[in-house]
C-alpha cells in the first residue's frame, strides 16, 4: 500500500503525537479498505489505491477540522495535567505547613509536661526544709491545691517516699490513670539512709496527648510523602512529554 502510505505520511508532518498517530492507523484501514473495493472492481492495485486517496481527499476540510479538534483535545489534557500537578504540590506544601506547625506545638507541649516535675521536685525541697515531711497533714492542702492549678492538669499521680522500705508518706492519684498513656519521672530526696536507699518523689504524667500530636503529625507526614511522589512522578511524566512535543515541532 505504498500510495496510501505516502498519502498519510503528508499528513500532519510536523505532529507525532500519540493522538495524530492513532489517528492516521484509522485512516490507513479505512483507505485499504476502499482500495480493496476499487481492486474487486478490477482496478489495479495503484490505480485502486489513488481512487481511494482521491475519494477520501474530497473530506479534507473534515480532517482540518479533525485535526484542530484533536490539538484542542491535547490542550485540554495539558490544562488537566498541571491542574492535577498542582493540586498535588498544593497538598504537599499545606502538609509541610500543618507538619511543621504540629511539630513546634508537640515540642512545646512535651516542654511544658516535662517541666512538672522539676516544679513538683520544688515544693518538695521546700516542703523538706521548712515542714516536718514524715507528717503530710502539715502540707497535704497545700500539695493538693498546687495540684488543682491548670499548670498540672497533666499530674496523675503524685507520691512522697521518705523511707524506700516503707509506704509513701504521701500520695495522691486521680481515678483516670488506668486510662492514659502515663510516663513516670521523680528524683531522689533527703540522704541515703542506712542500707544506702534514697527516699524520692515520683510523678505519672499524662502523655496521651502528646501521643495524639505524634498521630497527627504522623499522618501528616504520610500525606506529605506521598503528595511529593505524585508530584514529581506527574511533573516529570509532563515535562517528558512537553519535550517531545518540542522536538517534533522542531523536526
Amino acid at each position: 500500500m505504498k500510495k496510501i502510505d505516502e498519502y498519510l505520511n503528508s499528513l500532519y508532518k510536523n505532529d507525532k503525537s500519540k493522538e495524530v498517530k492513532e489517528l492516521k492507523e484509522e485512516l490507513r484501514g479505512h483507505l485499504q479498505t476502499s482500495a480493496n473495493d476499487f481492486i474487486a472492481k478490477g482496478y489495479l492495485e495503484e490505480e485502486a489505491q489513488i481512487e481511494a486517496i482521491n475519494q477520501f481527499d474530497d473530506g479534507t476540510e473534515m480532517l482540518k477540522d479533525l485535526h484542530k479538534a484533536l490539538n484542542e483535545s491535547k490542550k485540554d489534557n495539558e490544562k488537566l495535567n498541571k491542574r492535577f500537578i498542582n493540586i498535588f504540590r498544593n497538598i504537599f506544601v499545606v502538609s509541610l505547613i500543618l507538619g511543621l506547625a504540629t511539630m513546634v506545638y508537640g515540642n512545646k507541649l512535651i516542654a511544658k509536661i516535662e517541666y512538672i516535675p522539676d516544679r513538683l521536685g520544688g515544693e518538695v525541697y521546700k516542703i523538706e526544709h521548712e515542714k516536718n515531711i514524715n507528717k503530710p497533714e502539715t502540707y497535704k492542702d497545700q500539695i493538693e491545691k498546687l495540684l488543682k492549678d491548670k499548670e498540672f492538669k497533666y499530674v496523675r499521680y503524685f507520691e512522697i517516699i521518705t523511707d524506700p522500705d516503707k509506704k509513701p508518706v504521701y500520695s495522691y492519684s486521680d481515678n483516670s490513670n488506668q486510662s492514659h498513656y502515663l510516663v513516670t519521672r521523680g528524683d531522689n530526696i533527703g540522704v541515703p539512709n542506712k542500707n544506702g536507699k534514697w527516699g524520692s518523689y515520683e510523678v505519672r504524667l499524662d502523655y496521651s496527648s502528646v501521643s495524639r500530636v505524634r498521630s497527627i503529625f504522623n499522618g501528616i507526614s504520610y500525606v506529605a510523602v506521598i503528595s511529593l511522589v505524585v508530584y514529581i512522578v506527574l511533573l516529570v511524566r509532563f515535562k517528558i512529554k512537553f519535550k517531545k512535543h518540542l522536538i517534533y515541532k522542531q523536526a
